[in-house]
């Protein structure tokens, strides 16, 4: 009765141990990416690229540019390597469509620098659908991540939604290019054509110019002032103051 009382006691440490040890091997440790806080997110990352994942960036759809990479100074996250990712988001307001009604969950992107130089952008990472675990994976040179729902319970695979949002964003680039073109060609033509017209006045102000300094000059010559016209004087007679006047008015001559 003893022996069987150890060998009970042996059997129930043994499973213990084992116990514990299937605990352990649950409880996995794994490198961190940023710091658990409240209300992070809590997602164990894995490398499925076939590279070296040497940066990490997120940001809102609604925000332009990504923010600095988010993994420690000469961190890098090896080919088949998870870590678990922690990552507080920014505080933000749930927006509704307003003719459905319908409310939409803030969008986060995160984009994803590889080894070789290479950048890929995840357009929507499901941080609040994601089970636990997301596995980064790259084909067809789509970067994706595979992972479990946590409101369906079914494995999601996001590869073809990033092929689709990689040839739009493709197609707006070249839409912008193309405009970008144009407006410079437009701009181009509009600065030749004032520069033509410039020509243009320069060559005919110098053309009269030229005209004018061949042409001969007319010297005038000064005009006399002409001698004055007199006026011939009229003699008057003189009348001798010999004789007398008659009664009559006439003169009176001496015999």
């Amino acid at each position: 009765m003893k022996q069987f009382k150890k060998l009970w006691s042996v059997v129930l440490a043994a499973s213990l141990c084992a116990a514990l040890a299937g605990c352990g091997q649950n409880n996995e440790t794994y490198p961190t990416i940023g710091t658990k806080e409240e209300g992070a997110f809590d997602v164990l990352l894995k490398n499925n690229t076939g590279k070296d994942v040497t940066g990490l960036s997120v940001k809102m759809d609604t925000e332009e540019n990504y923010p600095e990479n988010v993994l420690a100074k000469d961190f890098v996250l090896k080919n088949e390597e998870t870590a678990e990712w922690f990552y507080l988001p920014k505080e933000t307001q749930e927006t509704a469509d307003s003719e459905t009604g319908v409310i939409f969950n803030p969008l986060y992107q995160v984009q994803i620098t590889l080894s070789d130089a290479s950048v890929y952008e995840i357009s929507s990472f499901g941080f609040e659908d994601i089970d636990k675990e997301a596995t980064l994976c790259l084909e067809d040179d789509i970067l994706f991540i595979e992972y479990t729902s946590k409101e369906s319970g079914e494995t999601v695979n996001t590869k073809e939604q990033e092929r689709a949002a990689k040839e739009q964003k493709a197609e707006a680039e070249k839409l912008e290019s193309e405009k970008a073109a144009a407006e410079k060609a437009e701009a181009e033509k509009a600065a030749a054509e004032k520069a033509e017209a410039q020509k243009a006045i320069a060559e005919k102000a110098t053309a009269e110019k030229a005209k004018s300094e061949k042409a001969p000059v007319q010297q005038t010559t000064p005009v006399q002032p002409s001698a004055s016209k007199q006026t011939p004087t009229e003699e008057i007679p003189v009348q001798s103051t010999e004789g007398c006047l008659t009664e009559g008015g006439g003169p009176v001559f001496n015999e």
